[in-house]
């Protein structure tokens, strides 16, 4: 067979297909009987091909660094997935839920501020008191109620620190269930799909 002819319909979709399980190029090229070249030109084209499920598709592409791709595949491999491409896949599906923004934090967070800007306001009120005094001369004005109020603010800071510690840790632990929701069972083909589709 020549290594120029034309690819059927069927043959391109089984290259987007088998190069997206991780498929080396030169291995779809010896099994259809084509040059390597013409594998690259049917993933490199601009056009959309279509998949094995007759959906359309687009062929992305993207740079990283080394270190970042050792990362990730590494990530991949503790959980027992062989092939990026359908992993990267799976967590596109799962965009929605991953991206989303984790409202109850958000309202944590503006409740921690505003109590912080109270007890801050109070704390600059004092600052204020004792340079004015410093200023005109006069004995500074530090009353044990000044005293109160700083001391009030270091506990809520160090009350703060610990309750953003607590709530990153949750949402590291929600974020790493979704992950695992979005990734399960890409052992089998077409697991993605069947995330995608199935009962939630």
């Amino acid at each position: 067979m020549t290594r120029h002819r034309r690819l059927t319909d069927q043959e391109r979709r089984q290259i987007v297909r088998e190069r997206a399980k991780g498929v080396s190029v030169s291995a779809i090229s010896r099994s259809l009987k084509v040059s390597p070249k013409t594998v690259y030109n049917v993933l490199g084209r601009g056009r959309s091909a279509v998949s094995a499920n007759d959906s359309r598709t687009r062929v992305l592409t993207m740079r990283v660094t080394e270190r970042d791709l050792r990362g990730f595949d590494a990530a991949l491999a503790r959980r027992g997935i062989a092939h990026r491409s359908d992993a990267m896949r799976c967590l596109m599906l799962a965009a929605d839920d991953l991206l989303r923004p984790d409202e109850g934090m958000t309202d944590e967070l503006r409740g921690l501020s505003a109590a912080l800007n109270r007890v801050g306001n109070n704390v600059n009120q004092v600052a204020r008191r004792l340079n004015e005094a410093k200023l005109r001369g006069e004995r500074l004005p530090y009353t044990p109620a000044s005293h109160a109020e700083i001391r009030d603010l270091a506990v809520l800071i160090f009350d703060m620190a610990d309750q953003i510690q607590e709530m990153f840790r949750a949402r590291r632990r929600a974020l790493n269930l979704d992950v695992t929701k979005a990734l399960a069972g890409l052992a089998r083909p077409g697991s993605c799909q069947e995330t995608e589709h199935g009962a939630e």
